[in-house]
């Protein structure tokens, strides 16, 4: 191929791998809790969901990147086969914004993968081992979101919240956990951020050296997008997932405590996870263990949690043909 062609074809590298930060932040409900709790106004929580977008995307963002590009096709990662999981794990995230559900960037990403993998190699198209791994931790999490929340929540309840006397005490005690709350959630964020952003990076650091070559660079840029989706669209889902059950700081602490744990542990090891999986199943239990009325919009959520798989790989390999026939190999 031609400079001019190489570089054209990095150029849509780049826009694509901007746009799917962008739709990622878009379906980004790291600060529902914060919302749904009253503990910050939305201006609020816009401005530090995008520090920690950012910080979390630069500092984070590498081991995942290269778990999701390096870790999961035993293909030759070609420039059509880049591009094809970049739009069609674009598409599915504005698809889901759209409608205020929050999905998994990984699982999207994953599923697209899958799908060119098994139609590019069949079965030995994939690195199964990894995969496996993969969605080991994909089951457990939202398990351990779910348990971990039920407990948390019964303890607090227990042995705090049951002992207080009188109405001054409360309010003391819910404003010392929005504390607790709110730097939790800062934790949370900059590590969904680091694993998150690692889906616009991973699969072009696969086929592409010159972003090796400028990955913190890439990463930064990434992060800086990732937040311009948050304060766009991803409002609505803030709103939707925060209003989910009733909320006040000591149950939101309870719904945060395992899904920061996890992300935080996940991310450092370079394992790619869901946080939306974590947080909503956490908000889950965490109604559970209320006694409260069934969770808003949790059938719908769950159903789409489902569809994300096949969804991202039926639309790549739609894709990949016409795609394949515009890139030159």
């Amino acid at each position: 191929m031609s400079e001019i062609i190489v570089f054209s074809i990095f150029i849509v590298f780049i826009v694509i791998s901007l746009l799917i930060a962008f739709a990622i932040g878009a379906n980004d409900e790291t600060f529902a809790t914060v919302y749904g709790s009253k503990t910050l106004t939305l201006k609020e929580v816009l401005l530090l969901a995008t520090i920690f977008a950012i910080l979390g995307a630069l500092i984070l963002g590498e081991a995942v990147s290269k778990t999701i590009g390096k870790g999961v096709l035993n293909i030759t990662v070609s420039d059509a086969i880049t591009i094809t999981v970049l739009v069609s794990t674009t598409i599915w995230l504005i698809i889901s914004s759209a409608f205020g559900l929050p999905i998994s960037t990984t699982h999207a990403t994953i599923g697209s993968i899958i799908g060119i993998g098994l139609m590019g190699g069949g079965y030995f198209g994939l690195n199964w081992s990894s995969i496996i791994e993969m969605g080991f931790w994909w089951i457990l999490s939202p398990i351990i979101g779910y348990v971990v929340t039920y407990g948390v929540y019964k303890i607090i309840h227990k042995h705090i919240i049951n002992k207080l006397n009188g109405l001054k005490q409360f309010e003391k005690a819910e404003k010392i956990f929005a504390v607790l709350l709110l730097g939790t959630i800062c934790w949370t964020a900059f590590s969904r951020s680091g694993n998150d952003c690692s889906n616009a990076v991973g699969i072009v650091l696969g086929g592409s050296q010159g972003i090796s070559n400028n990955l913190y660079i890439f990463l930064l840029i990434i992060g800086i997008f990732f937040a311009f989706g948050i304060i766009s669209l991803g409002r609505n889902l803030i709103k939707n997932v925060g209003t989910m059950t009733e909320l006040r700081p000591s149950t939101a602490f309870a719904a945060e405590i395992p899904t920061t744990i996890i992300l935080f542990i996940g991310t450092s090891l370079g394992i790619p996870l869901s946080g939306s999986h974590m947080l909503v199943a956490s908000l889950i239990g965490l109604a559970k263990a209320q006694h409260a009325p069934k969770t808003k919009n949790s059938k719908k959520v769950v159903l789409i949690w489902f569809l994300t798989f096949p969804m991202a790989a039926i639309v790549a390999i739609g894709l990949f043909y016409p795609i394949s026939l515009l890139i030159p190999t």
